[in-house]
């Protein structure tokens, strides 16, 4: 197993293994090993079906179900992310880290692409740890104080983004309602411990922090518009083109993401794990 950090501010290539073949746990030790120093791992030429996948995933954790979009029939825990060619919104659009609003939130995802439009598609990857050792110590000290409102009501709730457009049928991909969940909220802190590094780093978003526990909505907005335009600066950012077989292991512990809406007319066909985490501290 070779691993290039050229990948960019963050993240890795890793070359010379299959994941479609059992591993060894020494393997796993290392693909584990450097996912945590690089935050983002890129496997290319990879030919997984959805067992495969999902085989590879249950190495690093408990897989964890996603309550908003219907699993393949093959495996309840790989989620068909597609964008139709005449579909408008995409999936996972903003600056986010996964399913932030859970009580337990995964600490990996791994998605792997069948199908990618000729041009556009890309991801960007934020790394927040590096961004909030960056700040001043002052202020790092103040955004350590504060907890945040986590929710998915803003994007799957009543008045979501993909409620909206799952209506009129435009999101590509199956969407599920579970409208309890999707309105419920849960206390995180805006500043996350890593639990196996030790190190701090960004956790709050636009699309899942309703607020700052204590403050106005309006004033929330504020301050997470400014750690997010912050965060994304290019010093911290890595661009990754997508090619078909290419699979993407990366921390939702320490890392943003943001899947560009940039590939109108054409189709783009993801499978998605989810790995089940630690309750943020």
């Amino acid at each position: 197993m070779q691993v290039n950090s050229d990948l960019g501010p963050i993240g890795a290539e890793v070359s010379g293994i299959d994941l479609a073949q059992p591993l060894s746990d020494a393997s796993i030790q290392n693909i584990r090993r450097a996912w945590l120093d690089h935050g983002v791992l890129v496997f290319r030429n990879q030919t997984l079906g959805p067992k495969a996948q999902s085989a590879f995933s249950g190495r690093f954790g408990e897989m964890d179900i996603y309550p908003f979009m219907q699993p393949l029939d093959d495996d309840p825990h790989v989620i068909p992310i597609i964008k139709e060619a005449d579909a408008v919104l995409n999936f996972g659009g903003d600056w986010h880290t996964d399913t932030s609003y859970k009580e337990r939130p995964p600490q990996a995802t791994i998605l792997y692409a069948l199908e990618v439009p000729p041009v556009g598609g890309d991801t960007l990857f934020a790394d927040a740890t590096r961004a909030f050792e960056d700040l001043s110590p002052a202020f790092r000290a103040t955004l350590e104080g504060l907890t945040g409102v986590y929710t998915p009501k803003m994007v799957h709730g009543q008045g979501g983004d993909y409620r909206k457009v799952a209506a009129t049928a435009q999101l590509g991909s199956a969407y599920g309602g579970n409208h309890e969940f999707a309105e419920s909220e849960v206390l995180h802190p805006i500043i996350r411990t890593h639990p196996e590094t030790g190190r701090k780093s960004i956790y709050c978003s636009r699309p899942h922090t309703h607020r700052i526990q204590g403050w106005t909505r309006a004033e929330s907005k504020e301050l997470i518009a400014f750690l997010t335009r912050h965060l994304t600066q290019d010093q911290y950012v890595t661009r990754l083109t997508w090619t078909k077989g290419t699979l993407a292991m990366w921390d939702n512990r320490c890392l943003f993401h943001n899947a560009l809406n940039d590939y109108q007319g054409h189709r783009r066909h993801m499978h998605r794990v989810i790995i089940q985490g630690d309750r943020p501290a």
